[in-house]
């Protein structure tokens, strides 16, 4: 049976994960990560961190449909591995999923009885089954029965970002750059 796993994530960009072309990926590029341990059929949650600007919410749900290496993803999705050009090792493995619910900046809170699985640190821990299973059938309530897609944008895409500096800075020039904010 495979792994269940929930992490923290430091940002949503639309990079990890991504969810372009109705395919949701996963590549941190790390070779010790979820992206390792998880298999075909596990479910990983990920949950905002700090940074995200939604903490301790769902931004993301996904179950695994495979997990090649970069090398052969590629191959595979050539349009949709330029992403992760020049980022990965051939033999990093990539998290591969339709059937997903990605909430980027319209991510929720997680009922009562499913905050015990919630990470407060870096890193990844296991959730079982049944809290799987609960989880489910709450996003089944929240996406009112729509299924897998997407209901929402990157929480810190590098446009909102930017759009938020010019905002509190107010009178910004349009060659504003991230680094000036």
């Amino acid at each position: 049976m495979p792994t269940n796993y929930i992490y923290r994530m430091d940002h949503d960009t639309g990079l990890a994960p991504n969810i372009k072309y109705g395919i949701c990926t996963l590549c941190g590029c790390k070779k010790t990560s979820i992206e390792k341990w998880a298999k075909k059929g596990s479910w990983i949650i990920g949950i905002g961190g700090n940074n995200t600007g939604k903490p301790n919410q769902v931004i993301y749900v996904m179950e695994v449909e495979d997990n090649p290496p970069y090398s052969k993803f590629t191959k595979r999705f050539p349009g949709k591995s330029r992403y992760l050009k020049g980022r990965c090792k051939l033999k990093a493995p990539v998290l591969i999923s339709r059937k997903f619910y990605y909430f980027g900046e319209n991510a929720f809170r997680l009922p009562n009885n499913l905050k015990h699985i919630i990470i407060h640190q870096h890193g990844c821990k296991r959730v079982s089954e049944e809290d799987i299973a609960k989880l489910r059938k709450h996003v089944l309530f929240i996406t009112e029965r729509r299924g897998y897609g997407i209901y929402g944008s990157p929480n810190n895409s590098k446009r909102k970002i930017l759009m938020k500096c010019r905002r509190k800075l107010k009178l910004l020039p349009e060659s504003l750059t991230l680094k000036k904010c």
